[in-house]
C-alpha cells in the first residue's frame, strides 16, 4: 500500500489553523532552547500520514506523576490506531527530568536538552536499535533534527519552544515515508475524555490468491509482560479483492469474541477493529481463491482513560 497524499495537511494549514504564539527567549543561553515543563490539560493536534490512513489526531496530557507525563489521544478510535499502527511516538510516557520517550521501557532521548546547534547523540526508536541525531539547524526557538540509522531508517523533525513540542516529525526507510506529523495547533485546558492504548505487536500477515489456505495459533500469550492482560486485541485489515477473488478471514479467541469477514468479488477496503477474549488463545483462519490480496496487523492493547 503506498502513502497517502497530505492534502489534508496543506488544507489544514492553508486555512490559518497553526495558532501559535510567538516565541519568547527563554532557553538555557544564546542559542540554546530548554526542556519544556508540561501541565495537565495541555494539548497538540498533529495531521498525521501513514500508508494506512491520513486522520488528525489530538495529543492531551492526562496526567503528571512524579516521574512521568502521561498522554493520550482526545479520541479512543485514535488511541486504539496507534496500538496497531504505531504514528505518533510521543502517546504514553515522557519522562519529566529530561522528556525521554520510552521504547521496550526504556528511556529513549528523542531530543537531548538544552538544544544547541552541532549537539549530537543516540537513541532506539520504532524497533530501530540505532539512531544517530544531530542538530542541523536552529533560530528563532526552533531546532532541526536528523537522526539516521546504519539499516537506512532516517528521522526529520522540528522542536519548536512556542508551541512545547514539535512542529513536523518524518520517519522513511530506503522505500519512501512512513509516517508524516504536521503540526495543526498546540494550546492547554483540553476538556475531555483522553484515552491511551498500550500496545503489544502480536501478528503481521500478508496473504495472497489464487489458492491460498492459512491456520495459525500465533496469538496465545499471557498479555502485556509487565502490565498484564490485555483487554482487548486492535486488528488492522486491508483487502484488495478482484473480480474473480473471494475467500474469508476468521479471527477468534477460544473463550471470546470472533472476527468473520467475507471477501467478495471487487470488494476493497480497510478496517480498524477490536476483539475482545479471556483466554489469550488467539486462532488466525484465512482462505482465499482467484485474484485475493490480504493484510492482517493485530495488537494487543491494554487500555488506560482520563477525564479532565
Amino acid at each position: 500500500m503506498r502513502l497517502a497524499s497530505a492534502a489534508v495537511v496543506l488544507l489544514l494549514l492553508a486555512a490559518g489553523c497553526l495558532g501559535m504564539s510567538p516565541d519568547g527567549d527563554n532557553g538555557d543561553g544564546a542559542g540554546a532552547i530548554a526542556a519544556p515543563a508540561w501541565e495537565t490539560g495541555q494539548w497538540w493536534t498533529y495531521a498525521v500520514v501513514i500508508p494506512e490512513a491520513e486522520v488528525v489526531t489530538t495529543m492531551v496530557v492526562g496526567d503528571v506523576d512524579e516521574t512521568n507525563y502521561h498522554l493520550g489521544s482526545s479520541q479512543r478510535v485514535d488511541a486504539q490506531r496507534h496500538a496497531v499502527l504505531n504514528h505518533n511516538p510521543a502517546l504514553g510516557r515522557v519522562r519529566v527530568a529530561d522528556m525521554a520517550l520510552y521504547e521496550k521501557n526504556e528511556p529513549q532521548l528523542l531530543l537531548q536538552f538544552p538544544l544547541t546547534a552541532g549537539a549530537s547523540w543516540n537513541f532506539s526508536l520504532f524497533g530501530v536499535d540505532r539512531f544517530d541525531a544531530t542538530i542541523t539547524a536552529g533560530g528563532d526557538g526552533r531546532a532541526t533534527i536528523v537522526a539516521e540509522s546504519p539499516s537506512g531508517d532516517r528521522l526529520e523533525y522540528v522542536y519548536d519552544r512556542a508551541s512545547g513540542w514539535l512542529t513536523s516529525f518524518v520517519r522513511s526507510d530506503a522505500g519512501g515515508e512512513l509516517l508524516r506529523m504536521t503540526l495543526v495547533e498546540a494550546g492547554s485546558g483540553f476538556t475531555g475524555e483522553a484515552w491511551f492504548c498500550r500496545g503489544g505487536d502480536l501478528y503481521e500477515g500478508e496473504f495472497s490468491g489464487p489458492d491460498f489456505e492459512f491456520y495459525d495459533t500465533a496469538f496465545a500469550n499471557d498479555g502485556h509482560v509487565r502490565y498484564g492482560p490485555w483487554n482487548y486485541v486492535v486488528y488492522w485489515l486491508e483487502a484488495d479483492i478482484g473480480g474473480s477473488g473471494s475467500g474469508e478471514l476468521v479471527l477468534r479467541d477460544h473463550d471470546g469474541e470472533q472476527l468473520t469477514e467475507v471477501f467478495t468479488p471487487g470488494n476493497s477496503f480497510q478496517e480498524l477493529g477490536i476483539v475482545t477474549g479471556a483466554s489469550g488463545n488467539w486462532t488466525l483462519q484465512v482462505s482465499l481463491s482467484g485474484n485475493a490480496d490480504v493484510r492482517l496487523v493485530v495488537a494487543g492493547a491494554v487500555e488506560y482513560g482520563w477525564t479532565l
